[in-house]
């Protein structure tokens, strides 16, 4: 089974009012969705892939929860600052190897939010209204029905509250992703980007220009980070190619797209640094600076006073963007 998706707010930034609404924290994590059988627990993605090898915490705190329930959920994880971050979690995505698996659950724990139950018994209920599927979830107690780890619950329950405005403000200013709001009697449609379900997120998007990339601290020979700027004058940039500085973008994109990615930079690569003015920092001596050629989707929660980008995160390769026109370029429809 594949996740119900959300469509975006209209107008955006505003949740839709009403009773008939309810409305839950937007969680910036992975999408899974989890399946209890024979007292265990297995763990797909939004493309049905198993993915249970890479958060051991959750499957080793399954606990007295009953065989043939399907939860659909968010794996979070904290940041530095105590935020849910896609940042945070980035470096359990991939990770499938026992030894690490198991080290990362102590060192970078995890929690499963629960928003929808989808299959309780073995049998689908997903086509009761989310009010009936959300108080049959409440009645299995999944926080006392399951164990902690390392003190902590790691399986818990998403709150729903009936004012979406009001919790549009306090998300932002926790800065936070967002706000989902869904109909009370719509039922689960997997799969499909419902419009029962409307997605107000605060951080914003857009397309950038690779100007330099940074070798990560700890293995030299590993893409660490890209600086990513805006053509500094569109109409001469063809013949004067210099880009306007907007961020050092160190997360979002997995080990085999950095891969790849640090392949086609070293072609790319040149003496001196195409932006202006220079980006500022001490990441700048490790710069090796690149043609700015390549063009890359980033999500951002909101720009400085300078003008530069807060918390980016990278979030696709954009190859059918031509660098000028990127501060004009339509974003991807992208999930999570």
């Amino acid at each position: 089974m594949r996740p119900m998706l959300a469509t975006p707010a209209n107008p955006p930034g505003v949740p839709p009012a009403g009773d008939q609404w309810v409305h839950e924290v937007k969680w910036d994590g992975v999408r899974l969705l989890a399946e209890t059988r024979d007292g265990a627990v297995r763990l797909t993605n939004r493309t049905e892939i198993d993915v249970t090898a890479a958060y051991p915490e959750i499957v080793a705190t399954v606990g007295d929860l009953p065989d043939g329930v399907m939860f659909d959920g968010e794996v979070i994880a904290l940041d530095g600052s105590g935020r849910p971050t896609l940042q945070a979690i980035a470096s359990r995505m991939h990770v499938r190897d026992p030894g690490r698996t198991a080290k990362l659950a102590q060192t970078k724990p995890v929690t499963y939010m629960i928003f929808d139950l989808l299959r309780v018994g073995g049998h689908d209920i997903i086509r009761r209204p989310l009010s009936e599927r959300r108080r049959l979830l409440d009645e299995l107690d999944v926080p006392g029905a399951t164990r902690l780890h390392r003190g902590r619950a790691v399986w818990q329950v998403s709150e729903q509250h009936d004012d979406g405005l009001a919790l549009a403000h306090a998300t932002k200013a926790a800065e936070l992703e967002g706000v989902v709001s869904k109909r009370r009697e719509s039922p689960y449609v997997p799969g499909a980007r419902s419009e029962a379900w409307v997605k107000v997120p605060h951080r914003i998007e857009l397309v950038g220009v690779i100007g330099g990339w940074v070798p990560e601290t700890e293995s030299p020979g590993r893409l660490g980070s890209v600086w990513v700027g805006h053509a500094a004058d569109e109409a001469t940039f063809e013949e004067h190619p210099v880009l306007y500085p907007l961020a050092r973008v160190g997360s979002g994109l997995g080990h085999a797209s950095r891969d790849d990615l640090l392949k086609v930079l070293r072609e790319i690569e040149r003496p001196t640094c195409p932006f202006d003015p220079m980006p500022t920092g001490p990441e700048v001596r490790r710069t090796t600076w690149v043609e700015p050629m390549l063009c890359v989707q980033i999500r951002y929660l909101s720009v400085t006073e300078n003008g530069t980008l807060r918390q980016p995160v990278l979030r696709a390769l954009r190859p059918d963007v031509s660098p000028v026109d990127a501060a004009t370029a339509e974003l991807y429809e992208m999930e999570g």
